[in-house]
């Protein structure tokens, strides 16, 4: 039977959430024939590999395990892709989970639609398993053009959680992910939607987002420490950029334009409030990549009033403390804006 859906699950050291996660995929025998679970552990030290082995040996038309040297997130899903069957695509993570029966008629949606990008709605949860937050995307019914949606408010804020993909889309693009680093989530709303002509919606919570587990990247604390990755994402970001910017819509190219420069600031504001000698030398040296991967970008964040970034390639030996609180204080400025504006 054809696989109209392949679930790729990036698998690192998830012993305590893996049994969760794929018991979640668990359906009727007829639907398990429908899907196709890729369980890539990325040289796990725990019993992941053993949990992934068990569900490959007891639904083997479902479940495929791909133990690979360990390689981060973004090698997970290059080599998922590499194995992939089915007709979409999509990224869960290892310690997240399915509304089951939510997953069930997102299949059968699946087998009836021809849409590149299949935007689903999905939930926060905590550790006890709470609801915290629902993300429902507000898209009018049927088939629709990316044009028609690309620079909506619930379009340009997009999560990955909510993206499945067609996988020839992927597959003409050549798509591949930065390999070696974390963040890359960012990447994989990014440059695939240069392939997208057409979305549809499923107006259902069809995946479970776990946030507030201990080392989970999104902590802030575990961001600090990593402003190189993003720095690596923001390149690869910048580079599809310049490559599609010119091939996609108008409309479409705002898209890019807006995800990538938030992504670039991201790492200035990130420089500035944990400032070292380390990170100042980082920030100069991403300064200077970025200007040379995308002249664009780079001169569209150093422009604005009381813009910071421009202020500190002004004075770029500034001291640390004064950098500190300049870039502090144009964070309030921005906050006290938007709400005024609201």
């Amino acid at each position: 039977m054809e696989k109209i859906l392949t679930l790729i699950i990036p698998t690192y050291n998830m012993e305590k959430y893996l049994n969760y996660c794929l018991d979640s995929l668990i359906v009727e025998k007829e639907r398990m024939n429908a899907f196709e679970v890729l369980v890539v552990n990325d040289g796990s030290q725990d019993d992941s590999l053993k949990i992934a082995r068990e569900y490959e040996c007891e639904y083997p038309q479902t479940f495929k395990v791909v133990d690979k040297e360990n390689g981060n997130y973004g090698s997970c899903v290059n080599r998922g892709l590499k194995e992939a069957a089915g007709k979409y695509v999509k990224v869960p993570d290892a310690d997240d989970s399915f509304d089951t029966d939510n997953f069930c008629r997102f299949l059968d949606f699946l087998q009836n639609t021809d849409a590149d990008l299949i935007v689903s709605d999905f939930v926060v949860v905590d550790e006890d398993k709470n609801i915290t937050r629902v993300f429902a995307h507000e898209f009018p019914y049927g088939l629709l053009s990316i044009d028609d949606v690309c620079t909506s408010k619930d379009f340009s804020h997009i999560q990955m959680h909510a993206v499945t993909y067609r996988r020839s889309i992927l597959l003409n693009l050549s798509y591949k992910q930065t390999e070696g680093i974390s963040y890359t989530d960012q990447e994989w709303v990014f440059t695939p939607m240069a392939g997208v002509k057409s979305v549809c919606h499923f107006n259902k919570c069809v995946y479970k987002y776990l946030v507030g587990r201990e080392g989970q990247t999104m902590n802030p604390s575990v961001k600090a420490k990593r402003i190189s990755h993003t720095c690596q994402c923001v390149y690869a970001m910048s580079s599809a950029y310049e490559q599609y910017k010119y091939s996609v819509s108008e409309q479409l190219r705002l898209y890019f334009q807006g995800r990538l420069y938030y992504m670039i600031k991201e790492v200035y504001v990130s420089c500035f409030l944990n400032y070292s000698v380390q990170n100042k030398k980082m920030l100069k040296q991403f300064d200077a990549a970025l200007k040379g991967i995308s002249q664009e970008a780079y001169e569209v964040v150093g422009n604005g009033k009381f813009n910071y970034i421009a202020f500190w390639r002004s004075h770029p030996n500034l001291n640390p403390v004064l950098v500190r609180l300049l870039s502090r204080c144009y964070i309030r400025y921005v906050v006290k804006n938007k709400i005024c504006k609201s």
